[in-house]
């Protein structure tokens, strides 16, 4: 029975709206902030922009590969001029993470992501602990919180969740610094980035008052990414550690020597994802904390 002609044509735009995006985001950071640039000068400028905005926001796009293979992401939450726009659409963000989390994680884990972005690592938390599992985010960022959200109804997994709040080492408020790229907000008290575009107040939370009132259940594994803030992070959930053991994969911020020191009195052994050099003298890489 042939098809009606709508179904085709939703077909066809999907495809072209992929290969755009596929396109565009495989242009290198500097082009591709280039060339936003550009489309902003003029008015005619603009309104194509926001003609072309509007079409590319319309409608999500599939992961083309990795973990997350077939899920979706929203295109209306993430810019072509994101950072990590290209190896999202392609799933090739951080392979050593994915990998990490691929030998951790399980059907029935629960699986914290602090520092969540646009929710790319929540989603794939979220399918490979399944239905019988959690999954906690953490956002600070109104925007990538809002972002996460819809990422995850996108991808109907009713057992994750958003909580917009930064994580620290007690509960409380602070002072979130949002940078012209999303991804490398921070809390003031981690220092000031050179694109800071404003200030703004958010939540704090600590996970062990979360999992201490029941709020949330304990985790198997804690993704870390809060742009040097990760010691805090890991400060508020002492008592969690101690009483469950989690693994930790933490992206580190010039903390390196510091976080060996804590994992090694907290009984972990530290592995460096990013290759063999030692965490404590390996620049920013990605750590997999695991109890001994």
């Amino acid at each position: 029975m042939p098809r009606p002609v709508q179904d085709l044509r939703h077909e066809l735009t999907g495809r072209v709206r992929n290969g755009a995006t596929h396109l565009i985001t495989g242009m290198p950071e500097d082009r591709r902030a280039e060339l936003a640039e550009r489309l902003r000068r003029g008015r005619a400028s603009r309104a194509l922009l926001r003609r072309a905005s509007s079409w590319y926001g319309r409608a999500p796009v599939p992961i083309a590969g990795g973990l997350g293979h077939l899920l979706y992401v929203s295109t209306a939450d993430l810019p072509l001029d994101h950072a990590h726009a290209g190896l999202i659409v392609r799933g090739t963000l951080e392979p050593p993470v994915q990998e990490a989390l691929r030998r951790l994680l399980g059907p029935g884990s629960v699986f914290y992501d602090v520092g969540a972005n646009v929710g790319f690592f929540t989603i794939l938390g979220a399918r490979l602990v399944g239905p019988e599992g959690r999954v906690v985010a953490f956002e600070p960022v109104p925007a990538c919180a809002r972002a996460v959200a819809n990422n995850i109804a996108l991808n109907e997994f009713g057992h994750a969740e958003i909580r917009e709040a930064a994580v620290g080492a007690e509960s409380g408020r602070d002072r979130l610094l949002v940078v012209g790229e999303a991804s490398w907000s921070h809390l003031a008290s981690t220092g000031r980035h050179a694109d800071v575009r404003d200030e703004i107040d958010v939540a704090v939370v600590a996970i062990d008052e979360l999992v201490r009132a029941g709020e949330i259940p304990p985790p198997d594994v804690v993704k870390i990414d809060t742009e040097g803030a990760e010691l805090q992070a890991i400060a508020g959930m002492r008592a969690t550690i101690d009483a469950h053991r989690p693994a930790i994969v933490c992206e580190l911020h010039d903390t390196n020597d510091a976080f060996c020191a804590l994992m090694d009195e907290l009984g972990y052994t530290t592995t460096n994802l990013d290759g063999r050099a030692p965490v404590a003298g390996a620049g920013p890489v990605h750590a997999l904390a695991q109890p001994l």
